[in-house]
């Protein structure tokens, strides 16, 4: 969900792979229930034994088609970690982490991990669009009942981009399953903007024209689906080529770890550190955008997230005079009382363009807020720019992302703590006690 203000705007919210299956009767759960855990299937058991396999659910309402949600899980442990994919990805995108947690034993033997392709990714279906982030979180929901002995409490959720605010759904969903949730380069508590650039202006296929500066609207989701598949043009639809993904993503996702150039944008001399090309990680993560079905509801409803108590107003009304503002809907309330969180995220630099390019500094201030406010004990952690760390960095350094998931499970968040498990980066730890730099003042945009 990305927007950029010196390239091609866009949106991203992450990266990845794929995978398949198909259920039995006994993944349907109990009948009349959808909800309800059922007698796991053959599926449910391959998930347990194979550690992959496909999960049939319910729909959300009577007469909504079922929808296979397919799983992958890494790990024996007693302690349970929920990892949820970002924008443009399945569950593959956390592949490199899934491969750590199995081949170091300590993690393999402490850890219990899954991840799941969401719906209208990887090897799931897309039977019903999306109406909103909700939907992916009951989805993974029901999954969870599915799956035979999966704890009602004491889960940590990692989010990853936009799956930070599919995590926090699944947090308000059912508040008693988790203890600990991780922010990993996440949208926030207050969602991500989709806006216009002088590029991306121009009139809609609903026949509204969009200028430079505008921000969606919300007031019509028909409407602002259009107006978001319109700003995503350049690089979705049939321009969603391999060399479109890959500028797009080598310029804003991986610039860090690529040391790209900006100053030569979108040209074969912008990268001037392929060696990450190289890498599994790196060309699953491309190719992963080819399996998605959800754009762009998924950005749409990412613009429009917005669960803290304050509205987001666009500083100047769009070009026809409308006024957008994303109300707040504070459904966090209190329900974050007694749980911990991280939030860890690459410094945005503009200047040398280094860093986090997708989300800035701002949407991690203000969730910090929230937050706290919401009750929970929170940590950020920001990665100095300039060290291989960007968007991207759970694909591109996805042994030091796991390293720092199991220092915060197991209560060290510290700087040293933190710069340890990022292999020496340095950093800037904010604990739960500071309140200097974060913001109830959203300029995320």
């Amino acid at each position: 969900m990305l927007q950029t203000r010196c390239v091609n705007p866009l949106l991203l919210l992450a990266l990845s792979t794929v995978l398949a299956g198909c259920g039995g009767d006994g993944d349907q759960g109990a009948k009349g229930d959808p909800g309800a855990p059922g007698t796991p299937g053959a599926n449910a058991d391959a998930i347990a034994t194979i550690g992959e396999g496909a999960i049939i659910i319910d729909g959300a309402a009577a007469g909504d088609p079922k929808e296979s949600i397919y799983v992958r899980k890494a790990g024996h442990g007693p302690k349970v970690i929920v990892l949820v994919p970002g924008n443009n990805t399945s569950g593959a995108t956390f592949d490199g982490m899934m491969g750590f947690f199995r081949s170091i034993d300590a993690l393999n033997d402490a850890y219990t991990v899954y991840t799941f392709d969401y719906r209208g990714s990887g090897k799931s279906s897309y039977n019903r669009k999306i109406t909103s982030l909700k939907d992916f979180a009951a989805d993974f929901d029901k999954v969870m009942n599915k799956i035979a002995n999966f704890p009602t409490s004491g889960v940590t959720l990692v989010g990853y981009s936009m799956g930070f605010g599919t995590a926090l759904e699944m947090v308000i969903a059912n508040p008693g399953r988790y203890a600990n949730v991780v922010s990993l380069a996440g949208i926030g508590t207050r969602g991500v903007r989709v806006g216009f650039n002088a590029g991306q202006a121009g009139t809609d296929a609903a026949g509204h024209s969009w200028a430079n500066g505008d921000w969606v609207t919300v007031a019509n989701d028909a409407a602002g689906l259009a107006g978001t598949e319109f700003q995503q043009r350049s690089w979705q639809g049939d321009q969603r080529t391999y060399a479109n993904v890959q500028a797009t993503w080598d310029a804003v996702v991986y610039n860090d770890v690529l040391k790209y150039d900006i100053s030569k944008a979108f040209t074969p001399a912008a990268v001037t550190d392929p060696a990450f090309r190289a890498s599994p990680n790196y060309g699953n993560s491309l190719l992963d955008g080819f399996t998605i079905q959800y754009m762009p509801e998924s950005l749409y409803y990412s613009h429009k997230f917005n669960v803290s108590p304050v509205n987001v107003v666009k500083p100047a009304p769009n070009a026809d005079g409308s006024v957008v503002t994303i109300p707040g809907d504070a459904r966090l309330g209190a329900l974050f009382n007694g749980k911990r969180a991280m939030l860890v995220k690459a410094t945005t630099s503009l200047a040398t363009w280094r860093g986090d390019q997708v989300i800035y500094d701002n949407y991690t201030a203000t969730s910090k807020y929230d937050l706290k406010r919401a009750g929970a004990s929170v940590t950020a952690v920001m990665i100095n720019p300039d060290q291989g760390f960007d968007h991207g960095f759970p694909v591109a350094r996805p042994l030091e992302t796991v390293r720092l998931i199991d220092a915060f499970v197991k209560g060290d968040v510290s700087a040293a703590g933190a710069a340890g498990a990022l292999g020496g980066a340095g950093v800037a730890v904010y604990p739960n006690g500071e309140t200097a730099w974060e913001t109830d003042t959203f300029t995320g945009f």
